[in-house]
């Protein structure tokens, strides 16, 4: 059985009915449950939730309209959708279902084409609502995010802006109320940049796939993070013994941020005194392999699978005071990888440090 496969209660208590719509439903991928009434049904909602009931009127002990109030007065089910099964041409319960919180009917006898039409118009409906939950729901925790991660870096600014609009500021602290504005705003132009960067991955705007040699681009890479490196005592390497450049089709500038993006974390949260080494083992006629290694901090085992999420940050007190980010680098990593048709793992052991490796495609 699919995962994503629409499940339908079917509530009826005549055998044949039942028989009749489990058959049409099926032949729509449908995973199909029963109930002989209305009770059965309550009770198999406590613990099932389907996509769709398909509810018939007339039932001995509770009538459908007693079981549709049900389930709409109960915030666990209120948003299923219910379609009555009713007699041929008995307007009285179909108005009485719309009125209860039906949102559509089926006729007996039954025809395969109104069934299966009506079934799957209200599934239809039913996954649209879901995505558009998911989509607030989504929305509302980057907004809520963004608020907060903006929020910090705009009262530094605002505290230090007024400093200066008193009377005689003291000369010698102006140059370092500036410097505290300026890393205010810099926190605030990074949160922005990535959310629009993310924005663009996510959407699939186009890339500017070229063959780009490999070789390149973690030379620039090193050339770039030397100077970083340096400056906290590391031994930033590269160890690439193929002669080979590895070429592969990309984005130039989207692969470098990748490579740019782990190689600046691996400094971040590694020691002074530690190493980085960015490794290509040997590569097979199909994809090359890129390693980022470092024996920095390394991850809590519960925190690797959410690493990759939008504003995940590891939150323990090494981590913090190694690096405050926005939670959002590995997140644009993941994407611009997955757009390459790439995968992207990690390996990592908390105070032994970790392996970060990119699989890429290798231009053939």
């Amino acid at each position: 059985m699919e995962a994503n496969q629409p499940h339908v209660l079917i509530v009826d208590d005549i055998d044949i009915n039942r028989e009749m719509l489990e058959r049409i439903l099926i032949r729509q991928k449908c995973k199909v449950s029963h109930a002989v009434d209305g009770i059965q049904a309550l009770e198999i909602l406590k613990t099932v939730t389907p996509d769709l009931i398909l509810l018939d009127i007339s039932m001995p002990r509770m009538s459908g309209y007693e079981v549709c109030e049900y389930v709409k007065a109960d915030p666990q089910t209120e948003h299923i959708p219910v379609v009555f099964i009713s007699a041929m041409g008995e307007l009285e319960d179909k108005v009485r279902g719309f009125e209860v919180g039906g949102v559509d009917y089926i006729t007996k006898p039954f025809k395969v084409e109104e069934v299966s039409a009506r079934v799957n118009s209200q599934l239809t409906v039913a996954r649209q609502r879901q995505k558009i939950l998911e989509l607030s729901e989504a929305q509302a925790h980057i907004i809520q995010t963004v608020s907060h991660d903006l929020k910090n870096p705009l009262q530094i600014i605002i505290g230090y802006a007024s400093m200066l609009l008193e009377p005689n500021p003291p000369i010698d602290l102006v140059q370092d109320i500036a410097q505290q504005i300026l890393n205010g705003a810099n926190k605030m132009d990074q949160l922005v940049r990535q959310l629009l960067d993310l924005r663009q991955i996510e959407s699939g705007s186009p890339l500017n796939i070229q063959p780009v040699s490999l070789a390149k681009v973690l030379v620039a890479i090193v050339m770039e993070y030397e100077l970083p490196s340096q400056q906290k005592n590391l031994t930033l390497m590269l160890d690439f013994p193929s002669k080979d450049p590895l070429m592969i089709e990309a984005d130039p500038l989207r692969i470098e941020q990748v490579f740019a993006n782990l190689v600046s974390n691996a400094i971040k949260y590694t020691p002074e005194g530690g190493k980085v080494v960015i490794r290509v083992p040997v590569a097979d006629e199909e994809a090359v392999t890129v390693e980022i290694e470092d024996n920095g901090l390394g991850i809590p085992e519960d925190a690797l699978p959410k690493l990759f999420q939008r504003f995940f940050r590891v939150d323990t007190i090494p981590h913090r005071q190694a690096a405050s980010g926005t939670g959002l680098g590995l997140a644009i990593v993941h994407g611009i990888v997955e757009s390459h048709h790439g995968t992207i793992f990690v390996e990592s052991e908390m105070n032994k440090g970790s392996i970060f490796a990119v699989k890429l495609p290798r231009t053939q």
